[in-house]
């Protein structure tokens, strides 16, 4: 990609590489910082960062996404290779742009599924692995502690403590930070601009796609949610009752939803803030595709498998996906990077981007 040419994040993760090291480190970037580190030793230009993370981003999505699959049983090709193509028209195109955040949310992901798979250890260890990401990636971290740590208990109080986080939140933004911690202080802020702030605010046409995509992911999820608790959380409580769930498909599934149950409340507050819906629902429910591969699986009626295949195609083919391809097709390569061979990708240098511009 030609770097040349600004394309939100994406540009200023690259113009980040030749700031000096601190100002990394401040902002929480653990991640870029390591690597941006490596590449700097082996005299290697940011680009490769990109590559990279894209990478991990698509494959983490993907493998995890099948693991899922096969977790619930599906195991036959057609339905591996339905779910493979859902995951990919389900990844958001602008998670090209914002691929830090979206790689944060990816190893929440993992987590989601090693919490499934009863593995507490491997899941906290992604668990703090996703903030030093990026920072996005806290809420979902704190969401997770109460799953970790409760255990039973937090099947039976999910509801309060999802109030109590979001109580949590709104005293985040009340509390001045600036005098307990810089790095705090400095979330806190963003936090405030994400929720006040100019991009915050429903303005342009592509702005009200976001609600549009925000809304459809929630309809089909809430849709999906109640087809699970028909067809296998209502027949759990009949037949183990307080008893501890044996069988594997049966605890993740178990698992799968009540953590998606508590998380679903705290995410549907970022529809008011333009970029908390783009970030947190449009590509940060990562627990909304197992949800819907399950219940989409276990519809008998032929109309509502329809409606929620046809719904998540949607997403996909609305304008505000098919511009940003283009937008990425027209501007983030040139006829010479296209030429290039590896190793001309991996070290060329680049014109830095012109300084990002924000909304007035």
């Amino acid at each position: 990609m030609d770097p040349v040419s600004y394309i939100g994040d994406y540009s200023r993760y690259y113009l980040s590489f030749y700031k000096p090291d601190i100002h990394i480190l401040a902002t929480g970037k653990i991640y870029r910082y390591s690597v941006f580190s490596i590449l700097k030793y082996f005299e290697m230009g940011p680009q490769f960062y990109t590559g990279l993370s894209l990478f991990l981003n698509y494959f983490i999505m993907l493998a995890v996404s099948l693991k899922f699959a096969i977790l619930f049983s599906f195991n036959s090709n057609k339905k591996l290779l339905l779910f493979f193509f859902l995951t990919i028209v389900t990844l958001p195109s602008t998670a090209i742009g914002n691929f830090e955040s979206m790689l944060s949310f990816s190893f929440s992901y993992i987590a989601l599924y090693l919490l499934c798979t009863q593995r507490r250890k491997s899941a906290l260890v992604f668990v703090i692995l996703a903030p030093l990401i990026h920072p996005a990636a806290i809420l979902f971290s704190m969401m997770f502690i109460p799953v970790l740590l409760f255990k039973k208990r937090f099947y039976k109080y999910k509801v309060f403590f999802s109030v109590l986080l979001v109580v949590g939140i709104v005293g985040f933004l009340l509390i001045p930070m600036a005098n307990v911690l810089p790095f705090l202080d400095h979330i806190q802020r963003k936090l405030i601009t994400f929720l006040t702030g100019p991009w915050s605010e429903y303005i342009e046409r592509r702005d009200f796609e976001f609600i549009l995509i925000a809304l459809i992911k929630l309809v089909v999820f809430v849709f999906a949610m109640y087809r699970v608790r028909q067809v296998f959380i209502s027949k759990f409580k009949l037949k183990y009752g307080n008893e501890k769930l044996i069988d594997k498909k049966e605890y993740a599934i178990k698992m799968l939803y009540n953590v998606s149950l508590y998380m679903f409340p705290v995410l549907f507050l970022a529809v008011f803030s333009r970029t908390l819906a783009e970030r947190y629902i449009y590509f940060g429910m990562f627990f909304f595709l197992p949800i819907v591969i399950l219940a989409a699986e276990h519809m008998r009626i032929f109309i509502n498998r329809f409606f929620v295949y046809s719904m998540v195609f949607t997403i996909f083919l609305l304008p505000q996906n098919v511009i940003v391809f283009g937008v990425l097709a027209l501007k983030s390569t040139t006829q010479d990077s296209l030429s290039n061979n590896m190793y001309e990708l991996l070290y060329e240098e680049y014109k830095k981007a012109p300084p990002p511009v924000g909304r007035l």
